[in-house]
């Protein structure tokens, strides 16, 4: 195996996720009749070794081969942040890397910091976002070189839904709803698969808050569960093939995730034929894991005598040997896909050699800037304000925390401090502070960070060494334009680390973090114009601020190149094509899970604000008494009034739509969008669908089903299509207990935002 030395991991101080898979194997070769002794590799004619034969079939040949003892060894990783490793069958030590926006290495291999997966939600584009998977997917094989343990999975992407804004891992997810969670995460198993490295999609299930998440015991109604948090693994099963599926923390109804038979089965309904691995010590116990369905225990390492006592369980009938089978299947299947017994093949050389070479190359920092401007929302833009011309602006003062803050660990931060799983190691992030001294010049620049969430002490910048801090009010007084650079850090959005109950857990509130409401308010009294840059993982309260100031851009965490991009946009290099993943709610009661009472609170809150401690005695328990009213279908069905509306975003130029030929009768419904404005854009079209009340059953008010992006020039306009499936009309029947069409006509409702409407059309649904 080309010399491959094993090398042991050292087990990072993070809680990963893990992979799930399952699959009907159809093997197409002949059984071995007698089993090689464990000392004697297979031939090398063997099919399982041929890299040109379907996977079913290379599968099913080495399944035939192997022992007990190595099927055994197979369900276990062998190591920290390893699996494989099974010699004599020519499996070598694969490598698992952390990190859903770029992978995560020791410090001195640095790799290039993309924008987190919030942005890519932002975005509404799919091809855009798999194309970034396929770069994380070039990273994560390119960083380890040829002749070292190879790398082929990325944990991530995470598909938890956004419950609350309070969520402190929102930023490592894709929002609030289920349809664009679930199409942003197929593109990125697309893109990691296109070169062969496995996703590890996250957390398999209601894993959605940090409070106690690794104790917690969850549950909510059974249409929430089918219609929200399951459908976007259920998406990326059906849509991206993920290969493979981390099983949460949590319990869910009283079961371990890695222990429930009832939801990792759920997952296999949904065509899943991949691995199904614990998160970091989530395995517990191996016989009921196998038995639910769990296919790999992380973290785990080689063991002989754990192997053979497994081995013995599953012939007396402890384990159940079909699921014991079907893991081993299972997690095979994985690695011939992620291409872990063909390190040989010249065309696997060849794809290696090429994935090294764009480990921080210049196409992947241009790829992360592109993102960082197409997720952009900007949310105010009065008398169109921005762009502005720097040709005619002498000044401009960079004010706020994170106008000179890192958010990678390119300054040696350890990853507690920078989002834990989705800390990454760079060599490179150009904060706005050194993006605006790098286009303007350092004469023209003003530094005023008024406060800062670390380096609190410092006379002068970071990024920029030697550029001395001003008072926020004078520099603002002596600029033309001031830039306020803002938001939360990775002190408030992050994973928490530890077991049990960690506090604190999930953002105590939507405040801005310090004084920053205070700061932009004394900033724009003497200089009207300011754009505010908000750096943050979910909604923030805006409320004390927002008509004081012309423009609002919300730029998320937007990677290594995100000083660079937000220049761009300032000065119309670019312009922010991002739409909103999130309702912007105006009050924290405005979300229902904070808005139904104690009994129905978010988990985290109930604690002294003296001392973060429990404020009475409390179980590790939660049941989403919201149900399927989470985002906007919350805000439309108790009548909130949020200040932007799931999907909104501005640019620098206008839409229009309109209806265009449709078939209502075919589920074929069409509309026109035109750029109106003066310069070229990005048009985000968006397709929901209103179903009556049937049997009893309450609908939302709309609901996502499809979206496309367009990029139009002035003037231009295009017709978008869109043929809906069934899974567009139904609703999951309680009473019933399983999927329904809805009595009568529904609603097909086609705009550019959830607020945003105009073009509608009757229709019947398809069959199921």
């Amino acid at each position: 195996m080309r010399g491959l030395t094993r090398t042991m991991l050292a087990l990072a101080a993070v809680w990963p996720l893990a992979v799930g898979a399952q699959g009907m194997a159809t093997g197409g070769v002949a059984r071995v009749s007698q089993r090689a002794e464990a000392g004697t590799p297979p031939p090398a004619d063997a099919a399982y070794r041929d890299a040109k034969r379907p996977i079913e079939e290379r599968v099913e040949d080495l399944m035939a081969r192997l022992t007990d003892e190595e099927k055994a060894r197979l369900r276990h990783a062998c190591g920290g942040m390893s699996s494989g490793l099974v010699p004599r069958i020519g499996l070598p030590e694969i490598r698992t890397l952390d990190g859903p926006n770029g992978p995560r290495t020791e410090p001195g291999r640095p790799v290039t910091y993309f924008p987190t997966a919030i942005a890519y939600a932002a975005t509404w584009d799919e091809a855009l976002v798999e194309e970034v998977g396929r770069a994380l997917g070039r990273e994560t094989r390119g960083v380890y070189k040829v002749g070292e343990v190879p790398a082929r999975m990325l944990l991530g992407p995470g598909a938890n839904l956004a419950r609350s804004p309070l969520g402190a891992r929102n930023f490592e997810y894709f929002g609030e709803d289920p349809v664009l969670s679930g199409k942003m995460a197929a593109a990125v198993c697309r893109g990691l698969q296109s070169v062969k490295v496995s996703p590890c999609m996250k957390h398999w299930v209601l894993n959605d808050q940090e409070w106690c998440r690794t104790v917690i015991d969850v549950d909510c109604p059974e249409r929430a569960l089918r219609e929200l948090y399951a459908r976007p693994f259920e998406i990326a099963a059906r849509e991206g093939q993920c290969w493979a599926v981390m099983g949460g923390y949590n319990a869910v109804r009283g079961k371990w995730c890695s222990h429930s038979a009832e939801i990792n089965d759920l997952l296999m309904s949904f065509g899943f034929d991949g691995a199904i691995y614990s998160d970091w010590g989530g395995w517990r116990d191996t016989v009921k894991s196998l038995n639910a369905g769990s296919t790999m225990e992380s973290m785990s390492k080689v063991d002989a005598k754990r192997d053979a006592r497994e081995v013995g369980q599953v012939r007396t009938g402890v384990i159940d040997a079909k699921r014991a089978e079907e893991a081993t299947r299972r997690n095979l299947r994985n690695f011939f896909r992620m291409g872990a017994f063909d390190l040989d093949d010249p065309a696997e050389q060849a794809d290696q050699a090429a994935c090294e070479r764009s480990v921080r190359s210049a196409g992947h920092r241009a790829l992360a800037r592109r993102v960082a401007v197409e997720s952009a929302v900007l949310l105010k833009n009065a008398g169109g304000f921005l762009p502005r011309d720097a040709k005619t602006i002498g000044k401009v003062a960079l004010i706020g925390p994170n106008a000179d803050q890192y958010h990678s660990m390119v300054d040696g931060s350890p990853l507690s401090k920078r989002g834990g799983s989705g800390a990454i190691h760079t060599d490179r992030e150009v904060t706005p502070l050194a993006a605006f001294v790098e286009r303007l010049g350092r004469e023209r620049v003003l530094f005023a960070p008024g406060f800062r969430f670390e380096h609190e002490g410092r006379a002068d910048a970071v990024s920029v060494p030697g550029l001395p801090a001003m008072d926020p009010v004078e520099a603002a007084k002596q600029a033309d334009l001031v830039i306020f650079c803002g938001g939360l850090d990775h002190s408030l959005d992050r994973e928490v680390l530890g077991w049990g109950l960690v506090l604190p857990a999930d953002r105590p509130s939507l405040a801005l973090k310090g004084p920053q409401a205070e700061l932009i308010a004394k900033v724009a009294a003497v200089n009207p114009n300011v754009v505010v840059a908000l750096t943050t993982g979910a909604p923030v309260s805006v409320e004390e601020w927002i008509d004081r100031v012309p423009a609002l851009l919300v730029t998320w965490y937007a990677g290594g190149e995100g000083g660079l991009a937000l220049a761009d946009m300032v000065f119309g290099d670019a312009a922010p094509g991002g739409r909103l993943p999130y309702t912007w709610g105006k009050r924290l009661e405005d979300w229902p899970c904070h808005g139904m009472g104690e009994s129905a609170a978010w988990p985290g809150l109930r604690v002294n604000a003296a001392n973060q401690r429990p404020a009475k005695p409390f179980e590790a328990k939660q049941y989403y008494h919201d149900g399927i009213w989470v985002g906007y279908r919350g805000f439309d069905r108790f009548g909130r009034v949020p200040r932007w509306p799931f999907g909104f975003g501005l640019t620098y130029t206008t839409f229009a739509v309109s209806p265009a030929p449709s078939d209502p009768t075919r589920q074929t419904f069409a509309v026109s969008v035109a750029n109106t404005g003066k310069r070229a854009g990005r048009a985000v079209v968006q397709c929901y669908v209103s179903k009556p009340m049937t049997n009893g059953n309450e609908m939302p008010e709309k609901e996502l089903v499809a979206f496309k992006s367009v990029r139009l020039d002035p003037g231009e306009s295009r017709i978008l299509t869109f043929t809906l499936t069934p899974e567009a009309f139904r609703y999951w029947d309680e009473a019933a207990g399983g999927w329904a069409l809805p009595a009568g006509d529904c609603t097909v409702r086609l705009g550019l935002s959830s607020a945003d409407l105009p073009v509608r059309y009757a229709a019947k649904p398809p069959l199921l």
